[in-house]
């Protein structure tokens, strides 16, 4: 949905607005924390989260931190974002401009530097931050590049150029870090001059210990997502991979090979970023019809129960098993263009915590910006 909106001139979200159903009433008033009040409520969500680590992957040495971070006096955010197992790694800034019948637009990229702790421009088309925040894919541009850079984020120097034989546009990590899935793609996917529909082609997996990529596998886009940029991603596991669809189930799964398998459980159930915990045990759903004002749920998908609400826009990243990231407005003023004046806040499950994480954007404005989270 993130990607809908970065080509069309729709506002961020909008699409998974249509999709559900919006329900417009007075908004349920949530007290955001504010100045001191700020600060405790920033203490005690990280001392909760402090005390329920989780194991990091192989790759990495040393337990990864899970300490509050948050930038709330700026946006977009000038220093980290993060809660526990999950950091705010890169954003982007999408300039959008009318051709014709086309819309174009353009992204500017900001990389998370943990050598100054602040977010920096780069000149990249594209990137993807590995688990760890310690190196990024990046794509040269115009897309669709032709070699793959492996960056060291503190140096800001790439290390390692990899040849392809297909253009890459997308770049998605495995969850351990070891492995880059690169989709190729037959034009720019970002800046569509014809038809609205994506060029897709296929995909490589690269070792990125060795840098060197598998064999080149055809996978055609999905005829019935209108979206010209259709990257593919990892599935929780790593096993197989997945490509988004127009509709539920949201993800269409393949192998390694690029041959179609069975869709995995609760994997393809909702267009919310978050998707399932770390668990498993609960998954990320949009309005679910009741209650008043923006509103999302989480669901307990061994029960098939709810197990909270929040009174939120998006779902974007778990944090930890109890707490969220999520895209809030104003609790008083969500009706609506209000509804697109928002920021990122850390939200318990149950709705009852709100912790802001950033300032607040107008997201439907050419210019805004677009977090990209990555387990640290």
């Amino acid at each position: 949905m993130t990607e809908w909106s970065a080509e069309a001139t729709v506002p961020a979200g909008l699409a998974e607005r249509a999709l559900r159903r919006r329900v417009r009433r007075r908004v349920r008033a949530v007290a955001l924390a504010t100045g001191a009040a700020a600060a405790v409520a920033a203490v005690a969500v990280t001392a909760d989260l402090d005390r329920n680590p989780t194991s990091p992957p192989a790759s990495r040495p040393t337990p990864a931190d899970t300490s509050l971070h948050a930038d709330p006096a700026h946006s977009p955010p000038v220093r980290l974002v993060a809660a526990g197992r999950i950091a705010m790694s890169a954003y982007y800034v999408t300039h959008r401009a009318k051709n014709g019948v086309t819309v174009s637009s353009q992204r500017t990229w900001y990389v998370y530097d943990p050598a100054s702790d602040r977010y920096r421009e780069t000149s990249w088309a594209y990137l993807a931050v590995a688990p760890g925040l310690r190196q990024a894919a990046v794509l040269e541009g115009p897309l669709p590049a032709a070699r793959v850079g492996l960056l060291d984020t503190r140096t800001r120097k790439v290390t390692r150029w990899i040849p392809l034989d297909r253009r890459a546009g997308g770049l998605a990590w495995s969850a351990d870090g070891r492995r880059l899935l690169v989709t190729a793609y037959g034009q720019n996917p970002d800046l569509p001059t014809g038809p609205r529909s994506s060029t897709r082609i296929g995909f490589y997996v690269v070792d990125a210990k060795t840098g060197r990529p598998g064999p080149f596998r055809a996978l055609p886009p999905d005829t019935d997502n209108f979206n010209t940029r259709q990257d593919l991603g990892w599935s929780r596991t790593g096993a197989l991979i997945w490509s988004p669809t127009g509709t539920v189930p949201t993800r269409t799964f393949y192998d390694l090979q690029g041959r179609p398998q069975a869709t995995l459980p609760h994997e393809a159930d909702s267009y919310q970023e978050a998707g399932l915990s770390a668990d498993g045990r609960y998954i990320a759903m949009g309005n679910p019809g009741s209650g008043p004002g923006p509103l999302t749920a989480v669901k307990d998908v061994t029960t098939g129960r709810t197990a909270g609400l929040q009174p939120v826009e998006q779902l974007r990243a778990w944090a930890d098993d109890g707490h969220l990231i999520a895209l809030a407005c104003q609790p008083k003023g969500c009706t609506g263009k209000g509804e697109f004046y928002n920021r990122l806040v850390l939200v318990s499950v149950d709705g009852k915590e709100i912790t802001p994480l950033t300032g607040y954007q107008h997201s439907d404005r050419s210019g805004s910006w677009i977090p990209v989270f990555t387990p640290r």
